[in-house]
């Protein structure tokens, strides 16, 4: 038996053995297309999965058909570009899916982005982001039509859909977290009326004692879309340049755009909480 015949029986083996296994996950025969809307199975079973740790801390994935949470969500890109899911697919990041640490593979989810009230429908087809205080993490074209792909982060409610988007009516006991029903007020509405004593809350990049290097701070960051402001301070009789946004008068409000300004990388950002003279 020459080498070249012993080759293609092996080869032909190993796809017999293959095809026989139920073991390991089956992967989609192709990559969705650019901004295809998630339908079907793709190519994989739907499962709930099984409880799970990461970094000590124990997930339980289960049905959830009234989902409708309220929270924080973040997205991924081009270094998991091509890479499998957690249950098999590959991930594309130029199609419409998401990663959540509970909810069935693959499933939907209707995710509206409460800054803005963008919807999209995406497919839950991987696991995370298992970053304290996000919920979801989105593809990057999920991210681009939400409208938060500059920032990072953006604040959005996910609730359980069929793949066309239309959600369950019905309870939950996570529904506790709904979107909020009035308008939020934002950094650039301070009010005049604050009562003496209130607290409000500041996002601080940094504190110089050069006014000339807080202002290449302060326009680096609103190159990249945040209101920072330069404020003089004096302590101890010595001349301070601090870089800030807001004033915010509720510190969830801080918390968001801290979020952001982390995201774009200004990591020694900080939430001060001053009293309202």
């Amino acid at each position: 038996m020459n080498d070249g015949l012993k080759y293609l029986i092996a080869a032909g083996l190993a796809v017999t053995l293959a095809a026989c296994s139920g073991s390991g996950p089956r992967t989609t025969s192709r990559m969705p297309e650019n901004n295809e809307l998630p339908t079907g199975t793709q190519g994989v079973k739907r499962k709930v999965g099984n409880p799970y740790k990461v970094a000590g801390v124990w997930y339980y994935p289960k049905e959830e058909p009234y989902y409708d949470e309220t929270g924080f969500a973040s997205w991924y890109g081009k270094d998991f570009h091509g890479k499998l899911t957690a249950n098999g697919e590959i991930y594309n990041m130029n199609a419409l899916t998401a990663a959540h640490k509970t909810l069935p593979m693959p499933s939907y989810v209707k995710v509206t982005n409460l800054e803005n009230n963008r919807s999209i429908v995406l497919r839950v087809n991987d696991r995370g982001p298992f970053v304290s205080g996000r919920l979801i993490d989105v593809s990057r074209r999920g991210a681009q039509l939400l409208g938060f792909q500059k920032q990072g982060v953006t604040r959005v409610r996910i609730q359980a859909s069929d793949e066309r988007g239309r959600v369950a009516r019905g309870s939950s006991r996570r529904q506790v977290a709904r979107a909020p029903q009035q308008p939020v007020r934002r950094e650039s509405q301070q009010s005049s009326n604050t009562a003496a004593g209130a607290e409000t809350h500041f996002v601080q990049i940094g504190s110089f004692s050069s006014q000339e290097n807080a202002a290449i701070q302060a326009n680096q960051l609103r190159k990249s879309g945040h209101p920072a402001r330069v404020q003089r301070q004096v302590q101890n009789g010595r001349t301070f340049w601090r870089v800030r946004i807001g004033p915010f008068i509720e510190r969830l409000l801080a918390q968001d755009r801290l979020d952001r300004v982390v995201a774009d990388g200004f990591y020694d950002a900080r939430i001060f909480t001053e009293k309202t003279r």
